[in-house]
Protein backbone atom coordinates (compact mmCIF):
# COMPACT_ATOMS: atom_id res chain seq x y z
CA UNK A 1 0.00 0.00 0.00
CA UNK A 2 1.24 3.43 -0.61
CA UNK A 3 2.66 5.24 2.31
CA UNK A 4 0.14 8.12 1.71
CA UNK A 5 -2.92 6.05 1.79
CA UNK A 6 -1.84 3.88 4.94
CA UNK A 7 -3.62 3.22 7.92
CA UNK A 8 -1.67 3.82 11.49
CA UNK A 9 -2.23 2.11 14.63
CA UNK A 10 -3.21 4.07 17.96
CA UNK A 11 0.53 3.43 19.27
CA UNK A 12 1.96 4.73 15.68
CA UNK A 13 -0.13 8.00 16.21
CA UNK A 14 1.30 8.20 19.94
CA UNK A 15 4.49 7.60 19.05
CA UNK A 16 4.13 10.56 16.08
CA UNK A 17 2.44 13.29 17.86
CA UNK A 18 3.51 13.02 21.32
CA UNK A 19 -0.34 12.35 22.75
CA UNK A 20 -0.27 9.38 24.98
CA UNK A 21 -3.00 6.96 23.71
CA UNK A 22 -5.02 7.67 27.03
CA UNK A 23 -5.39 11.27 26.09
CA UNK A 24 -5.99 10.47 22.18
CA UNK A 25 -8.94 8.11 23.29
CA UNK A 26 -10.27 10.79 25.15
CA UNK A 27 -10.08 13.32 23.04
CA UNK A 28 -11.90 11.16 20.41
CA UNK A 29 -14.99 9.76 23.13
CA UNK A 30 -15.25 13.36 24.57
CA UNK A 31 -14.55 16.24 22.07
CA UNK A 32 -14.58 13.74 18.87
CA UNK A 33 -11.45 15.48 18.13
CA UNK A 34 -10.91 12.29 15.42
CA UNK A 35 -13.21 9.36 14.16
CA UNK A 36 -10.71 6.68 12.99
CA UNK A 37 -11.63 3.84 11.11
CA UNK A 38 -12.78 0.89 13.00
CA UNK A 39 -11.46 -2.03 11.48
CA UNK A 40 -13.29 -5.36 10.96
CA UNK A 41 -10.78 -7.23 13.44
CA UNK A 42 -12.13 -4.10 16.38
CA UNK A 43 -8.53 -2.01 16.20
CA UNK A 44 -9.14 1.92 15.43
CA UNK A 45 -7.15 2.81 12.34
CA UNK A 46 -5.61 6.85 11.66
CA UNK A 47 -5.32 8.29 8.43
CA UNK A 48 -2.78 10.74 7.64
CA UNK A 49 -5.35 13.16 8.00
CA UNK A 50 -5.95 12.12 11.46
CA UNK A 51 -2.38 12.78 12.51
CA UNK A 52 -2.09 15.96 11.21
CA UNK A 53 -5.15 17.25 12.85
CA UNK A 54 -4.41 15.98 16.23
CA UNK A 55 -1.04 17.74 15.59
CA UNK A 56 -2.71 20.86 14.91
CA UNK A 57 -5.03 20.18 17.96
CA UNK A 58 -1.75 19.84 20.33
CA UNK A 59 -0.09 22.87 18.73
CA UNK A 60 -3.66 25.19 20.16
CA UNK A 61 -3.86 22.81 23.16
CA UNK A 62 -0.49 24.12 24.07
CA UNK A 63 -0.95 27.39 23.36
CA UNK A 64 -3.20 27.08 25.82
CA UNK A 65 -6.18 26.98 24.26
CA UNK A 66 -9.01 24.44 25.80
CA UNK A 67 -9.10 21.47 23.71
CA UNK A 68 -12.80 21.60 23.09
CA UNK A 69 -12.72 25.29 21.38
CA UNK A 70 -9.73 23.83 19.43
CA UNK A 71 -12.14 20.77 18.39
CA UNK A 72 -14.38 23.25 17.06
CA UNK A 73 -12.27 25.40 15.80
CA UNK A 74 -10.89 22.74 13.77
CA UNK A 75 -14.14 21.44 12.57
CA UNK A 76 -15.25 24.77 10.65
CA UNK A 77 -13.41 22.86 8.06
CA UNK A 78 -15.99 21.38 5.99
CA UNK A 79 -17.21 18.16 7.00
CA UNK A 80 -17.71 16.71 3.42
CA UNK A 81 -14.32 17.84 2.47
CA UNK A 82 -12.74 15.21 5.09
CA UNK A 83 -14.93 12.66 3.87
CA UNK A 84 -13.62 12.79 0.32
CA UNK A 85 -10.00 12.54 1.63
CA UNK A 86 -10.52 9.91 3.10
CA UNK A 87 -12.96 7.32 0.94
CA UNK A 88 -9.68 7.03 -1.65
CA UNK A 89 -7.62 5.33 1.56
CA UNK A 90 -10.59 2.59 2.51
CA UNK A 91 -10.93 1.89 -1.36
CA UNK A 92 -7.47 1.31 -1.48
CA UNK A 93 -7.28 -0.73 2.08
CA UNK A 94 -10.04 -2.83 0.46
CA UNK A 95 -8.73 -3.82 -2.40
CA UNK A 96 -4.93 -4.05 -2.24
CA UNK A 97 -2.70 -4.91 -5.23
CA UNK A 98 -1.65 -8.72 -3.80
CA UNK A 99 -1.22 -11.51 -5.96
CA UNK A 100 -3.64 -14.46 -5.63
CA UNK A 101 -2.46 -16.90 -2.96
CA UNK A 102 -1.83 -20.63 -4.11
CA UNK A 103 -4.52 -23.16 -4.57
CA UNK A 104 -3.53 -25.46 -2.03
CA UNK A 105 -3.04 -22.52 0.54
CA UNK A 106 -6.27 -21.34 -0.26
CA UNK A 107 -7.36 -25.23 0.13
CA UNK A 108 -5.68 -25.04 3.47
CA UNK A 109 -7.20 -21.63 4.88
CA UNK A 110 -10.80 -23.18 3.76
CA UNK A 111 -10.18 -26.41 5.75
CA UNK A 112 -9.11 -24.37 8.93
CA UNK A 113 -11.98 -21.97 8.84
CA UNK A 114 -14.53 -25.29 8.24
CA UNK A 115 -12.69 -26.93 11.23
CA UNK A 116 -13.81 -23.60 13.46
CA UNK A 117 -17.01 -23.40 12.15
CA UNK A 118 -17.53 -26.99 13.22
CA UNK A 119 -16.55 -26.50 16.50
CA UNK A 120 -18.57 -23.41 16.91
CA UNK A 121 -15.13 -21.82 17.74
CA UNK A 122 -15.65 -18.10 17.10
CA UNK A 123 -12.53 -16.25 19.30
CA UNK A 124 -10.56 -18.35 16.71
CA UNK A 125 -12.09 -18.35 13.57
CA UNK A 126 -11.95 -14.17 14.38
CA UNK A 127 -8.37 -14.35 14.61
CA UNK A 128 -7.73 -16.42 11.96
CA UNK A 129 -10.19 -14.27 9.73
CA UNK A 130 -7.79 -11.29 10.80
CA UNK A 131 -4.80 -13.24 9.72
CA UNK A 132 -5.89 -13.84 6.40
CA UNK A 133 -6.91 -10.23 5.62
CA UNK A 134 -3.40 -9.41 6.39
CA UNK A 135 -2.13 -12.01 3.77
CA UNK A 136 -4.90 -11.84 0.87
CA UNK A 137 -6.26 -9.26 -1.07
CA UNK A 138 -10.11 -8.84 -0.13
CA UNK A 139 -11.20 -10.17 -3.64
CA UNK A 140 -8.81 -13.33 -3.22
CA UNK A 141 -10.07 -13.68 0.74
CA UNK A 142 -13.66 -13.32 -0.48
CA UNK A 143 -14.14 -15.03 -3.87
CA UNK A 144 -11.37 -18.05 -3.13
CA UNK A 145 -11.33 -18.51 0.43
CA UNK A 146 -14.46 -17.42 1.95
CA UNK A 147 -16.99 -18.32 -1.14
CA UNK A 148 -15.59 -21.90 -0.75
CA UNK A 149 -16.26 -22.58 2.48
CA UNK A 150 -19.62 -21.38 2.37
CA UNK A 151 -20.49 -23.94 -0.43
CA UNK A 152 -18.51 -26.96 1.41
CA UNK A 153 -20.16 -25.84 4.73
CA UNK A 154 -23.63 -26.23 2.39
CA UNK A 155 -22.49 -29.37 0.68
CA UNK A 156 -21.07 -31.23 4.49
CA UNK A 157 -24.53 -30.36 5.70
CA UNK A 158 -26.63 -31.53 2.94
CA UNK A 159 -24.67 -34.95 2.66
CA UNK A 160 -25.22 -35.18 6.55
CA UNK A 161 -21.79 -34.71 8.03
CA UNK A 162 -22.57 -32.20 9.55
CA UNK A 163 -25.49 -30.47 11.71
CA UNK A 164 -28.12 -27.40 10.63
CA UNK A 165 -26.37 -25.72 14.04
CA UNK A 166 -23.11 -25.70 12.20
CA UNK A 167 -24.07 -24.38 8.61
CA UNK A 168 -25.76 -21.81 10.35
CA UNK A 169 -23.09 -20.91 12.35
CA UNK A 170 -20.51 -20.50 9.59
CA UNK A 171 -23.03 -18.77 7.52
CA UNK A 172 -23.76 -16.08 10.06
CA UNK A 173 -20.02 -15.44 10.63
CA UNK A 174 -19.54 -15.21 6.57
CA UNK A 175 -22.72 -12.89 6.54
CA UNK A 176 -21.46 -10.90 8.96
CA UNK A 177 -18.09 -9.81 7.79
CA UNK A 178 -19.62 -9.46 4.39
CA UNK A 179 -21.53 -6.79 5.84
CA UNK A 180 -18.70 -5.25 8.17
CA UNK A 181 -16.98 -4.65 4.97
CA UNK A 182 -19.14 -3.67 2.69
CA UNK A 183 -20.50 -1.24 5.33
CA UNK A 184 -16.63 0.47 5.47
CA UNK A 185 -17.20 1.97 2.04
CA UNK A 186 -19.40 5.02 0.96
CA UNK A 187 -20.84 5.43 -2.48
CA UNK A 188 -21.18 8.89 -3.91
CA UNK A 189 -24.76 10.38 -3.33
CA UNK A 190 -24.95 10.41 -6.73
CA UNK A 191 -24.09 7.27 -7.80
CA UNK A 192 -26.46 4.51 -9.27
CA UNK A 193 -29.10 3.06 -6.81
CA UNK A 194 -28.26 -0.80 -6.83
CA UNK A 195 -31.56 -2.75 -4.83
CA UNK A 196 -30.41 -6.02 -4.10
CA UNK A 197 -32.51 -8.53 -2.33
CA UNK A 198 -32.97 -12.56 -2.45
CA UNK A 199 -35.87 -13.41 -5.06
CA UNK A 200 -39.33 -13.52 -3.61
CA UNK A 201 -39.09 -17.62 -2.00
CA UNK A 202 -35.31 -17.11 -1.26
CA UNK A 203 -33.69 -16.67 1.67
CA UNK A 204 -30.62 -17.97 1.01
CA UNK A 205 -28.73 -14.31 1.21
CA UNK A 206 -24.64 -14.96 0.95
CA UNK A 207 -24.92 -15.18 -2.83
CA UNK A 208 -26.71 -11.63 -2.77
CA UNK A 209 -24.36 -9.55 -0.16
CA UNK A 210 -21.35 -10.98 -2.22
CA UNK A 211 -22.21 -9.41 -5.30
CA UNK A 212 -23.85 -6.40 -2.85
CA UNK A 213 -20.12 -5.71 -1.69
CA UNK A 214 -18.55 -5.93 -5.39
CA UNK A 215 -21.24 -3.64 -6.30
CA UNK A 216 -20.23 -1.16 -3.50
CA UNK A 217 -16.28 -1.34 -3.65
CA UNK A 218 -17.06 -0.31 -7.66
CA UNK A 219 -18.83 2.56 -6.27
CA UNK A 220 -22.68 1.64 -6.56
CA UNK A 221 -25.38 2.86 -3.80
CA UNK A 222 -26.53 -0.57 -2.45
CA UNK A 223 -29.52 -0.99 -1.21
CA UNK A 224 -29.83 -4.54 0.85
CA UNK A 225 -33.97 -5.68 0.75
CA UNK A 226 -33.07 -8.86 2.49
CA UNK A 227 -34.02 -12.24 2.07
CA UNK A 228 -37.72 -13.01 0.22
CA UNK A 229 -38.78 -9.09 0.70
CA UNK A 230 -42.45 -8.63 -0.01
CA UNK A 231 -43.98 -8.52 -3.72
CA UNK A 232 -45.71 -5.16 -3.10
CA UNK A 233 -42.54 -3.86 -1.31
CA UNK A 234 -40.69 -4.48 -4.51
CA UNK A 235 -43.31 -2.62 -6.76
CA UNK A 236 -43.39 -0.06 -4.14
CA UNK A 237 -39.44 0.65 -4.42
CA UNK A 238 -40.05 0.64 -8.13
CA UNK A 239 -42.12 3.23 -8.65
CA UNK A 240 -41.19 5.37 -5.42
CA UNK A 241 -37.35 5.19 -5.77
CA UNK A 242 -36.91 4.42 -9.29
CA UNK A 243 -33.64 2.30 -9.28
CA UNK A 244 -30.75 1.75 -11.57
CA UNK A 245 -31.61 -1.66 -11.28
CA UNK A 246 -33.18 -4.46 -8.98
CA UNK A 247 -31.04 -7.75 -8.57
CA UNK A 248 -31.90 -10.83 -7.40
CA UNK A 249 -30.56 -13.71 -6.24
CA UNK A 250 -31.99 -17.39 -6.72
CA UNK A 251 -29.84 -20.73 -5.06
CA UNK A 252 -32.15 -23.13 -7.57
CA UNK A 253 -33.66 -22.86 -10.94
CA UNK A 254 -36.63 -24.20 -9.21
CA UNK A 255 -36.83 -21.39 -6.76
CA UNK A 256 -36.55 -19.23 -10.30
CA UNK A 257 -39.32 -21.18 -12.33
CA UNK A 258 -41.70 -20.44 -8.86
CA UNK A 259 -40.84 -17.06 -8.95
CA UNK A 260 -40.83 -16.25 -12.66
CA UNK A 261 -44.97 -15.10 -12.44
CA UNK A 262 -43.84 -11.84 -10.13
CA UNK A 263 -41.02 -11.26 -11.83
CA UNK A 264 -43.07 -11.14 -15.47
CA UNK A 265 -45.31 -8.85 -13.82
CA UNK A 266 -42.21 -6.10 -12.58
CA UNK A 267 -41.16 -6.35 -16.12
CA UNK A 268 -44.51 -5.34 -17.06
CA UNK A 269 -44.74 -2.55 -14.65
CA UNK A 270 -41.14 -0.65 -15.54
CA UNK A 271 -42.44 0.82 -18.91
CA UNK A 272 -45.06 2.90 -16.65
CA UNK A 273 -43.07 3.36 -13.23
CA UNK A 274 -39.18 3.42 -13.71
CA UNK A 275 -38.85 3.12 -17.56
CA UNK A 276 -34.88 3.09 -16.79
CA UNK A 277 -34.63 0.27 -14.54
CA UNK A 278 -33.51 -2.88 -15.52
CA UNK A 279 -33.62 -6.47 -13.58
CA UNK A 280 -31.47 -8.67 -13.05
CA UNK A 281 -31.40 -12.28 -12.27
CA UNK A 282 -28.19 -13.96 -10.93
CA UNK A 283 -26.92 -17.19 -8.56
CA UNK A 284 -26.61 -20.89 -8.70
CA UNK A 285 -29.99 -21.30 -10.38
CA UNK A 286 -29.21 -19.25 -13.43
CA UNK A 287 -26.88 -21.06 -16.15
CA UNK A 288 -27.27 -18.79 -19.04
CA UNK A 289 -27.43 -15.11 -20.48
CA UNK A 290 -30.59 -13.97 -21.81
CA UNK A 291 -33.88 -12.06 -21.09
CA UNK A 292 -36.64 -13.92 -19.27
CA UNK A 293 -39.44 -15.18 -21.50
CA UNK A 294 -41.48 -12.64 -22.22
CA UNK A 295 -39.41 -9.99 -20.47
CA UNK A 296 -38.11 -6.68 -21.87
CA UNK A 297 -36.22 -5.27 -18.93
CA UNK A 298 -35.10 -8.71 -16.94
CA UNK A 299 -32.40 -10.80 -17.21
CA UNK A 300 -30.61 -13.78 -16.32
CA UNK A 301 -27.25 -13.52 -15.87
CA UNK A 302 -24.84 -16.07 -15.20
CA UNK A 303 -21.03 -16.21 -13.19
CA UNK A 304 -19.74 -15.25 -9.80
CA UNK A 305 -20.31 -12.56 -8.15
CA UNK A 306 -17.55 -9.96 -10.21
CA UNK A 307 -18.63 -11.77 -13.42
CA UNK A 308 -22.42 -11.11 -12.89
CA UNK A 309 -21.28 -7.40 -11.80
CA UNK A 310 -19.22 -7.11 -15.04
CA UNK A 311 -22.28 -7.78 -16.80
CA UNK A 312 -24.51 -5.87 -15.11
CA UNK A 313 -22.10 -2.65 -15.70
CA UNK A 314 -22.54 -3.28 -18.95
CA UNK A 315 -25.88 -3.15 -19.43
CA UNK A 316 -26.62 -0.40 -17.54
CA UNK A 317 -23.78 1.58 -19.36
CA UNK A 318 -21.02 1.94 -16.43
CA UNK A 319 -17.76 2.01 -17.29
Amino acid sequence: MKQSHRLYTIKEVASRTGISTQLIRKWEERYGAVAPVRLPNGYRGYTKQDLDTLIWLKKRVDESVPIGMAVMEHKSRSAAEAEKEREPILREWLNPAEQEAPAADRQAAVNRMLDYFERLDYPSAQRYFEQLMNMHSFDDLLMNIMKPALFELGERWESGRISEYQEHFGSHFIRDKLITLRNLLRAAPDSPLLVTACGPGERQELGILFLGFFATQQGFRVAYLGASPAEKGILDCLREMKPAAFVFSFSSHDRYEAALPFLRLLDARIPADSPHTLVFIEGRGVEEDKPIPGGSATFLIAGDGPAALAKIKSRLGQP
